[in-house]
């Protein structure tokens, strides 16, 4: 594959153009997945180390932290904002204070910039997921609602 690039140059400097113009828009983030061969007993190989190199927005954990003990000192419990679900109540002292914290303005709309607690919201995993299975991204509120909705045609 190197030679083949190697040899067209012209492709090769367009290639690494267009991934970066990906990169840069985001669109790389919706690529289809890779179809990899299934074996007929439902199996397929797995743990293999591999090196990824990627961007990352840089995060300070302190601000999950400083969150947590804001929403404690307000005397409210460490609960998601979407569902209400309290790990510690659920899973007693190993889920005490554990809950997930979510950028409201995500960090690749904004760049770098300050984040105050106000920014952030508290998420179980699996509101945090729903919020950023697919685009648009819900809003914590628009989820809030979606469960309500949800909740109130299942009875």
């Amino acid at each position: 594959m190197l030679e083949a690039f190697l040899a067209e140059p012209d492709r090769m400097r367009a290639a690494a153009e267009s991934i970066r113009q990906g990169v840069r828009s985001g669109e790389l983030i919706d690529l289809p997945p890779v179809e990899e061969e299934v074996e007929q007993d439902i199996s397929a190989l797995e743990g293999r180390l591999l090196i990824r190199k990627h961007y990352a927005r840089e995060r300070n954990r302190k601000l999950r932290s400083q969150k947590i003990d804001k929403v404690l000192a307000q005397g409210s419990p460490i609960a998601c904002e979407a569902c209400d679900f309290d790990f510690a109540r659920t899973y007693g002292p190993r889920g005490g204070n554990y809950i997930e914290v979510h950028h409201i303005v995500p960090l690749h709309h904004i760049g770098e910039s300050k984040t105050r607690l106000d920014d952030l919201a508290l998420l179980c995993a699996n509101c945090h997921r729903m919020i950023h299975v697919s685009r648009p991204w819900l809003t914590v509120d628009e989820l809030h609602v979606l469960l309500q909705e949800q909740s109130q045609s299942g009875d």
